[in-house]
């Protein structure tokens, strides 16, 4: 979005940026594989597959630091009533607008409605459509698995085309639920509100459809006082849009000021609600960069473990990463080329900007009609010969590159251009073998781009569609250097789950005191010492669009 603006660096942000001196960043994060060593040692296999980090990065331990979880928790007389009602008050998350997007749009807007949730102190509760309100026939557009069928057995000797004339479990998650399981530590198992009885689904549905009238003049979002047997409940409704209006007219601007007492009092709450323990809440509230800000957002939402996917999900794509050439326990590199529809939307101005800096001014000259896949390597290849792992240093070794793209036939056929090395492999720069690993799918299906698959009748292939994107966005933000670009929803989910907490990383002394002590300002006290960052980024090279801001994580 143009509303980005430049500040200097490759992405706005801490991710690295890659010099003339191909040095790397003193804060990227360390090199990683798929396998994670740690978890291996004592978790379960199913584990390293269940999220979007490696799973010993995961805080486990979130919902029993929450303030409503402690028996001898604290608060003022005029607060205690709302604390000791933990569902006192609710965010009712309605995710059926978004359903007909695509896999990155529909998490990010689950992700920003989390961190309203979770901003304003609110219990996030889930309410899905039910059958009746459903486009989809099988109640998700994730499609159906084996287990959401009310006689497996039927499912297996089936032979139509069309499995929605099978019946279909009535207790079975629907719509996003199909796809990650909600923490209670977000939801604090609080119930879907139903005013005593009062409110159905088409109920909320209207007020949130009224709630769009509120955003566009400015106004905050209406709250229903609702009776339930518990007490009274606080509830507002917000679809995937009314979040992102509310978020950039509301709350935006709030999130990251840190100018008075209250805001950095808000600013721990907040952190706090979103996992983080004491120290990184404090840390949180001291920060004023507005980048780095949601960096340690995303960071948190990356270690609270917020994206965790049901056990089918789990199962199945298991069974496809391990079905492809990719290796698990070393560490592999990715790379995602976005063609597609984008590039006649949102990537078309950086097809232009390409070509015209390649010296072609008219578009009837374009050579092509794309970023040729040769500009990602060039990116990816600059710290080839310094490509260290478990300490060994070794321009021979192969180095894979897992490619997750809607264009394989191209791109296939661009690589056949290249020089071949030893093996079966590619001469890429410096770099003398470097394998390249594609998705085993049909190379026709454009995995992410379906809109979530509604395109696709059947809910068998529909879910099928769905374990092949999901089993790309996990080999991408658990590889080691990462080559894309922040245009789609799809690049910017990579990159929440790229951002770690800096576990080292040791608060400033109060700059005031070091201003009265030296008479700094405040340019000349950053200078002083090393720099250090709260986050660190794993390795993250931009293909374009580079001179604009990384948008907030969720948006």
């Amino acid at each position: 979005s143009d509303e980005y603006a430049s500040r200097g660096g490759v992405d706005g942000s801490l991710s690295p940026v890659i010099d003339a001196t191909n040095k790397i960043p003193e804060y990227a994060a360390p090199l990683r594989s798929f396998i994670d060593p740690v978890w291996a040692d004592w978790g379960t296999e199913d584990g390293q597959f269940e999220t979007l980090v490696p799973p010993s990065e995961i805080d486990y331990g979130i919902k029993n630091r929450l303030p409503w979880e402690q028996k001898g928790y604290s608060v003022p007389r005029k607060n205690q009533k709302a604390h000791n009602n933990k569902c006192g008050d609710i965010l009712l998350f309605m995710p059926q607008l978004f359903a007909r997007n695509g896999h990155g749009s529909q998490l990010n807007s689950y992700f920003l409605a989390a961190m309203v949730a979770t901003y304003l102190g609110k219990a996030m509760v889930i309410l899905e459509a039910p059958q009746k309100n459903s486009r989809y026939p099988n109640g998700s557009q994730f499609g159906c698995p084996i287990e959401s069928f009310k006689n497996p057995e039927e499912f297996l000797n089936f032979k139509g085309n069309d499995h929605s004339e099978l019946a279909m479990k009535r207790d079975f998650p629907n719509g996003l639920e199909r796809l990650i399981k909600h923490p209670s530590w977000l939801s604090r198992d609080c119930g879907i509100p139903t005013c005593d009885g009062t409110f159905d689904y088409n109920s909320w549905e209207a007020i949130r459809k009224d709630q769009r009238d509120l955003s566009r003049i400015g106004k905050p979002p209406q709250e229903i006082l609702c009776a339930e047997n518990r007490g009274n409940v606080k509830v507002t409704v917000m679809g995937g849009e009314e979040v992102r209006q509310f978020f950039n007219r509301q709350y935006r601007e709030k999130m990251v000021s840190r100018s008075a007492r209250h805001a950095r009092e808000r600013a721990y709450n907040w952190a706090v609600r979103l996992g983080g323990t004491h120290y990184q809440a404090e840390v949180f509230s001291k920060t004023e960069e507005e980048s780095v800000i949601w960096d340690y957002v995303s960071a948190l939402i990356a270690r609270s473990g917020l994206a965790t996917f049901q056990p089918w999900i789990v199962r199945d794509v298991k069974e496809f990463i391990m079905s492809t050439e990719l290796p698990l326990d070393v560490p592999h590199d990715s790379i995602h080329v976005r063609r597609g529809d984008k590039l006649l939307t949102d990537a078309r101005e950086e097809v232009v900007n390409y070509w015209h800096s390649q010296g072609y001014e008219r578009q009837v000259d374009f050579p092509l009609n794309y970023i040729p896949f040769t500009h990602y390597l060039r990116l990816w290849e600059i710290d080839c010969l310094k490509y260290v792992w478990d300490g060994v240093s070794d321009k021979s070794a192969a180095r894979t590159i897992y490619l997750a793209t809607d264009d394989p036939d191209s791109i296939k056929e661009e690589i056949s251009r290249l020089p071949m090395g030893q093996g079966g492999t590619t001469i890429v720069g410096g770099c003398e073998r470097v394998r390249f690993v594609f998705s085993p799918h049909d190379e026709n299906e454009s995995l992410h781009l379906s809109e979530g698959g509604v395109g696709k009748v059947d809910c068998v292939e529909r879910y099928e569609r769905n374990i092949h994107a999901i089993a790309d966005l996990m080999i991408l933000t658990k590889s080691n250097t990462f080559v894309g670009e922040f245009n789609s929803n799809w690049g910017r989910v990579v990159r929440i789950f790229r951002t770690h907490l800096n576990d080292m990383y040791v608060m400033p002394d109060d700059p005031f005191s070091w201003k009265k002590l030296f008479g700094l300002n405040s340019h000349e006290e950053k200078s002083v010492g090393k720099v250090e960052h709260p986050v660190l980024i794993h390795d993250i090279r931009i293909a374009f669009a580079e001179d604009k801001l990384v948008p907030p994580p969720g948006w």
